[in-house]
C-alpha cells in the first residue's frame, strides 16, 4: 500500500470505541484462535501463538521503554498495562486507550515499510510501543482536584484531564516527539517529516492553527504527528528549559485549579497557542525557503512532467516494451483505480483547439488560458475497485498484456489480506492468483510462470516465490522481528533479486540469486536509507537514497558499488521504473497536492550528487539524525501461558428509552475479558407506565465458533397503561419469563456476508388483564445473507432475511418473517435505502404471539424471542395487530441523519379470505441509528441506538409530530 499512514488517536470517548482502521473496517479481534499470554513487571501481552516471537521481543525491551517514558514525560500509569497485539489487517498500525482504570493499547505488528512516515525504525514493534505507551504515560495523569478525580472515578470512562481537552496535534504530537526522544528513530528523526513540512510551506499549504488536528486536504491527517510535534519542539527548545516546560504544561492541565488547554499553555508560553504556532509556521516557511535555495544553487533536477495528478498515486509500471504504463490513481472521496495510459505524449486536442479559436473570434481582445502542465491523459484501460476494494501495485508480464496487481480481500473471520491477482488488460478478466496469503508488490518473472513477492506475516514480511497458476509460496528470504524485506524485483534475465532490506535502524539494498541464496548489501555503508530498487541493467540499479535528508533517485554501480545522485528535488522522488525502449527513468514526485509522475530522460541531466538539507541549518524543513539517543535494555519477560479466558474488568453503562408510551431509562452492568472471550451483563430497566421494565442476564462465550449465548430475562410490558394508547389491546399486558439458549455465527467473503442464528427459550407468560399464565417455549432459526456490487464508486447492497420461530403458548404456531433491502453503496450513487418486510402466523396461538405493529424495540428482550413486534417507535404499541404482516421503508441516508417515509399494516387474514393490507400506517420523519459493535480492549458490549423525530399521516394518530429513543446492548 503506498501513501502516507498514520496512528489513529486513542478512543477517549467508549461511545466512539468502534475502530476506524486504515483498512476501513471493525477491529477484528478474534476470541477463538490460541491467544497467549505473557507478562512483564508492569506490562500485560495477549497476542495470537502465531506472534510470540515478535511479542516477545518487545515485551523484553518494554520495562527499559517504561523507564525511559516516565523520565521524559514525569508519569507512568498507575495500573498494570494491558497489550494485545494482532495483525488483522495487512495494516501497520496502534491504538491506544487511555483509560484510568484498565489503561489498554492495540498493537497490530506488520511493520510499514520505508516511503511511511512511520517506515524509520530500528524495529517496528520498539517504535510503535513506545509511541503507543507515550500516549499512556501522558493522557493517564489524574486530576488533582478532589471533585473532579471523585466524579469521573464514578463514570464508565475514568479519563485524565489531558485526554479529556487536549486537542488532537497535543496528544499525537506529543508521542511523536517522544518516539523520537526515546528511540532515536520515528518520524521526528526521518526524511519524510521535514520533506512534508518543506514541500508544503514552499506551496504555502502548511495548515492553520484551526486544521492543526485534521483537514481533508492531502496528507491532513497527518498534520497533528508531523505538525504537532515539530510545534512542540519549537515550543521546548524556545524556552530554553527543553522539554520540561511541556511537562509543566501537563501539570498545570491536572492541577487542583481547572484549566483548559490554552489557559494551561499560556502560563506557562506567555501567549495563546494559535498566536505562538504562527511564529513557528513563519520560521518554518523561512527555513523552507532557504533550503530550497540552497538546492537552487546546487541546480534542481525534477525531470520532466508527465502528469499533474493528486493524492496518494500508486507506483508506475512500465510494459516491457515501453509502450504503456499502468499505476493506482487515487481520489480523497473514492476508490482507487489502476489506469493504463500509452507512454507517447498525447496527440493534440483538436476539438479544444477549435474551441480557443471560436473563442477568440468572438472576442479578439480575450486572453486565454495558458497551458502550464500537459493535458489529462486519457486510461486506455482501467481496472476500477470491486466492492470499494482498490487494485494496486501493478507489474506487467513480458507479454506486454497482462498486469498482476495486489488487492487487500476480505476473510471469513472479518480480517482482511493482500492478495495477487492477474488482470488480462485485452479481456478484462481478473483472476485471483494467492488466498489469504499476505501478498504484496508481486513482480512477475521473465518467463512469466512465477513472480517473487513480499509475503507478510507474524510481523515481519518476506521475499517468496509465487507460482502464478497455483498460488503456493515459497520462501526465499524469511525475516524476523529485527528484519523484514520490501519490493523485491528480478533482474532482466530472472537470475537476481533486488530488495530493500530492514536492519539495525536502516534500510539497505540487497541483491540475491533467484533461490535467494548469495545475499549481499549492495549499497554504500554511509548510514543513509535506501529502498525502491529497480535494475537499469545487469549490472546496475537505480534506487531511492535518502542521502543528505531528502529522498531523491540514485544509481549504484553493482560491480564498482560506486553512487551517482539522479535527481535533486525540494521533496521527495521515489517509485522509479524503467523504459526500456527508451532508456528514461519514472517516477513519483511529492508536492502539497500528492504525487505528479515524472520521467528523467536516460541523457538528461542529473544532479550528481546530494545536497545536505540538515536540522541545523534549516530546521523543521531539515533532516535530522539522533539514532541510538536511549539505549532499550532487553529484560526478563514470562514463560508464555494459555490465555484461558484472560484478564477481566467490569463497567457500568447508562440507558434511556422514550416513546409515545413514555420514558424509561436502565443500567448495565457488563464485564468482559480484552479479547472477547466471554462478556457477560446484567441489565435492570424501569419506567413509566406503559414502558418496558424489568431486567435480564446474558453471556455470551466466543472461545468456539459458532458463538454460544445464554439468557434469562424478567420483564414486564403493559401498553394499554401507556399515555395516549387507548387503541391499545390489553390482551398485549404480560408479563415474561424467559430463557434463552442460541449458537450464532458469522462468515465473510469478497461479495457476500452471511450471519445464522438459531435457538430457542423456555418460560412462563402472565396476562395482566386474566391473572392467567401459559407456559411459553419456541425454538427459532434465523438467517442473514448480503450481496454486494460494486464496481468503482458505484454498486448495490442487497439485505436478505429469513426467521422462523416455532412455538407453543396457549397454542402452537409457526411464525415465519422474510425482508428484502437493497441499499446503494458508492460516492457517485444517490443515498437511497429501500425495504420489505413480510410475515405470517400459522396456529393459534395467544394474542401475545400475534403481530404488533408499534412502539420502541425492547430494550432487554432478545429480539429473536419477539420477532412478532414491529418497532415503529413515533406509533404505540398495538396499533395494529394480527396474524399477516406486510412494511415497507424508503430512506435517504446521509452522513448524520436519514430522511425516511415507512409504513406497516397489520391484519387477520385466513386461508379462506385473501389478506387485505387496506389500513396503513405511516410515517415521515428523521433519524439517526448508530451500531457499535463489542470493543473487547475497551470492555464494552455491543450497542445500538435510534433516535428521531416522525410526522404521523394516518388516523388516529393523524398529523402528529413524535420524537423516540431507542437504545440496547448486548455482550
Amino acid at each position: 500500500m503506498t501513501g502516507l499512514r498514520r496512528l489513529p488517536r486513542p478512543l477517549f470517548l467508549l461511545a466512539a470505541a468502534t475502530i476506524a482502521s486504515r483498512a476501513g473496517a471493525q477491529d477484528p479481534i478474534r476470541p477463538w484462535r490460541d491467544w497467549r499470554t505473557a507478562t512483564t513487571l508492569n506490562y500485560r501481552f495477549h497476542f495470537p501463538a502465531e506472534l510470540e516471537q515478535w511479542t516477545r521481543h518487545v515485551a523484553g525491551r518494554v520495562e527499559s521503554m517504561d523507564s525511559a517514558l516516565t523520565a521524559l514525560i514525569g508519569f507512568r500509569p498507575q495500573r498494570a498495562v494491558h497489550v494485545v497485539v494482532d495483525d488483522p489487517f495487512g495494516v501497520s498500525n496502534g491504538y491506544a486507550v487511555p483509560l484510568l482504570d484498565l489503561p489498554a493499547t492495540v498493537w497490530w505488528a506488520l511493520p510499514p515499510d520505508p516511503r511511511n512516515d512511520i517506515g524509520n525504525y530500528g524495529t517496528w514493534g520498539e517504535l510503535l510501543a513506545v509511541h503507543e505507551l507515550a500516549h499512556l504515560a501522558h493522557l493517564t495523569r489524574p486530576s488533582r482536584n478532589p471533585f473532579q478525580r471523585r466524579m469521573w472515578e464514578s463514570l464508565p470512562a475514568n479519563l485524565g484531564p489531558i485526554a479529556r481537552r487536549a486537542p488532537r496535534w497535543v496528544f499525537e504530537g506529543y508521542a511523536t516527539l517522544i518516539e523520537g526522544r526515546v528511540t532515536g528513530t520515528g518520524r521526528p528523526n526521518n526524511a519524510w517529516r521535514p520533506a512534508i513540512l518543506r514541500q508544503w510551506a514552499m506551496e504555502g499549504q502548511l495548515p492553520a492553527y484551526g486544521q492543526l488536528n485534521g483537514s481533508d486536504a492531502f496528507g491532513g491527517g497527518e498534520f497533528a504527528y508531523l505538525g504537532g510535534s515539530a510545534f512542540l519542539e519549537w515550543l521546548a527548545r524556545r524556552e530554553g528549559g527543553g522539554d520540561s516546560s511541556l511537562v509543566h504544561v501537563w501539570r498545570r492541565m491536572t492541577a487542583r485549579q481547572v484549566r483548559t488547554f490554552d489557559d494551561a499553555f499560556r502560563g506557562v508560553f506567555g501567549d495563546a497557542p494559535a498566536a505562538l504556532y504562527g511564529r513557528h509556521l513563519a520560521e518554518l516557511t523561512a527555513d523552507a525557503m532557504a533550503a530550497r535555495r540552497e538546492l537552487e544553487r546546487a541546480g534542481l533536477v525534477e525531470g520532466e512532467l508527465v502528469q499533474r495528478l493528486a493524492w496518494a498515486t500508486g507506483d508506475p509500471a512500465l510494459s516491457p516494451n515501453g509502450e504503456r504504463v499502468a499505476l493506482t490513481l487515487r481520489q480523497p472521496t473514492s476508490p482507487g483505480r489502476v489506469v493504463v495510459w500509452k507512454t507517447a505524449p498525447p496527440p493534440d486536442d483538436t476539438a479544444a483547439i477549435r474551441r480557443r479559436v471560436e473563442a477568440l473570434i468572438k472576442d479578439p481582445d480575450d486572453v486565454l488560458d495558458r497551458r502550464f502542465h500537459p493535458p489529462a491523459r486519457r486510461a486506455d484501460k482501467t481496472l476500477p475497485a470491486i466492492n470499494g476494494r482498490a487494485f494496486q501495485q501493478p507489474r506487467w508480464f513480458p507479454d506486454n498484456r497482462r498486469v498482476l496487481v495486489t488487492r487487500w480481500t476480505p476473510r471469513a473471520d472479518g480480517s482482511a489480506s493482500p492478495d495477487l491477482y492477474v488482470w488480462d488488460t485485452e479481456t478484462g478478466d481478473v483472476r485471483k492468483v494467492t488466498h489469504g496469503n499476505g501478498v504484496l508488490h508481486g513482480d512477475p518473472a521473465p518467463a512469466g510462470d512465477h513472480a517473487v513477492a513480499m509475503q507478510c506475516h507474524w510481523g515481519h514480511c518476506d521475499i517468496a516465490r509465487v507460482d502464478l497458476e497455483r498460488g503456493v509460496m515459497t520462501t526465499l528470504l524469511e525475516g524476523n522481528p529485527e528484519v523484514t524485506y520490501y519490493r523485491p524485483r528480478y533482474s532482466p534475465d530472472g537470475s537476481r533479486i533486488a530488495a530493500s532490506m530492514a536492519e539495525h535502524g536502516r534500510w539497505r539494498v540487497i541483491v540475491a540469486d533467484r533461490g535467494g541464496g548469495n545475499m549481499s548489501r549492495v549499497d554504500p555503508d554511509d548510514g543513509a536509507n535506501r529502498y525502491d530498487a529497480a535494475w537499469l541493467g545487469p549490472d546496475s540499479l537505480v534506487v531511492v537514497s535518502e542521502l543528505g535528508g531528502i529522498a531523491n533517485l540514485e544509481l549504484i554501480d553493482l560491480r564498482t558499488r560506486e553512487t551517482r545522485t539522479l535527481t535533486r528535488v525540494t521533496g521527495a522522488a521515489v517509485a522509479p521504473d524503467l523504459n526500456r525502449a527508451d532508456g528514461s527513468l519514472w517516477f513519483l514526485s511529492l508536492h502539497a497536492r500528492g504525487y505528479d509522475l515524472r520521467t528523467l530522460a536516460r541523457d538528461g541531466a542529473v544532479a550528481d550528487s546530494a545536497i545536505a538539507i540538515g536540522a541545523d541549518r534549516f530546521g523543521h524543513a531539515g533532516v535530522r539524525d539522533t539514532r541510538g539517543v536511549i539505549a532499550l535494555r532487553a529484560g526478563p519477560v514470562s514463560p508464555t501461558r494459555a490465555y484461558g479466558l484472560g484478564p477481566r474488568h467490569e463497567r457500568w453503562f447508562p440507558g434511556a428509552y422514550a416513546s409515545e408510551e413514555g420514558v424509561g431509562g436502565y443500567i448495565t452492568a457488563f464485564s468482559g475479558d480484552i479479547v472477547g472471550r466471554l462478556n457477560a451483563m446484567a441489565t435492570g430497566a424501569y419506567g413509566t407506565h406503559g414502558t418496558w421494565q424489568g431486567g435480564s442476564l446474558l453471556a455470551t462465550l466466543r472461545v468456539l465458533r459458532p458463538a454460544i449465548e445464554i439468557g434469562a430475562y424478567g420483564m414486564l410490558h403493559e401498553p394499554s397503561l401507556a399515555t395516549g394508547a387507548q387503541l391499545a389491546a390489553d390482551s398485549l399486558d404480560v408479563a415474561l419469563v424467559q430463557s434463552l439458549l442460541a449458537v450464532s455465527g458469522q462468515r465473510i467473503g469478497d461479495r457476500w456476508l452471511m450471519r445464522a442464528r438459531a435457538g430457542g427459550g423456555a418460560g412462563r407468560l402472565a396476562m395482566e388483564r386474566t391473572a392467567v399464565s401459559h407456559a411459553r417455549g419456541l425454538g427459532f432459526a434465523e438467517l442473514e445473507l448480503q450481496f454486494r456490487q460494486q464496481r468503482g464508486a458505484r454498486g448495490l447492497l442487497e439485505r436478505v432475511r429469513a426467521h422462523v420461530t416455532h412455538g407453543d403458548t396457549r397454542g402452537r404456531y409457526t411464525r415465519t418473517l422474510g425482508s428484502v433491502e437493497v441499499v446503494t453503496v458508492g460516492q457517485q450513487m444517490m443515498p437511497l435505502e429501500l425495504g420489505v418486510t413480510f410475515g405470517r402466523i400459522t396456529g393459534s396461538p395467544a394474542p401475545f404471539e400475534l403481530f404488533t405493529v408499534g412502539g420502541i424495540t425492547s430494550p432487554l428482550a432478545d429480539s429473536s424471542l419477539l420477532s412478532q413486534r414491529h418497532a415503529m417507535p413515533m406509533l404505540p404499541t398495538g396499533i395494529a395487530t394480527g396474524n399477516a404482516l406486510l412494511a415497507w421503508r424508503v430512506a435517504l441516508p446521509s452522513t448524520t441523519w436519514t430522511l425516511f417515509y415507512e409504513g406497516a399494516s397489520a391484519v387477520t387474514a385466513s386461508a379462506a379470505a385473501p389478506t387485505d393490507f387496506a389500513r396503513w400506517h405511516r410515517a415521515v420523519g428523521t433519524e439517526v441509528r448508530f451500531a457499535m459493535p463489542p470493543v473487547p480492549v475497551v470492555f464494552t458490549p455491543r450497542l445500538s441506538a435510534r433516535a428521531g423525530i416522525a410526522y404521523t399521516l394516518d388516523d388516529p394518530f393523524r398529523r402528529k409530530v413524535r420524537a423516540y429513543l431507542s437504545m440496547r446492548m448486548e455482550p
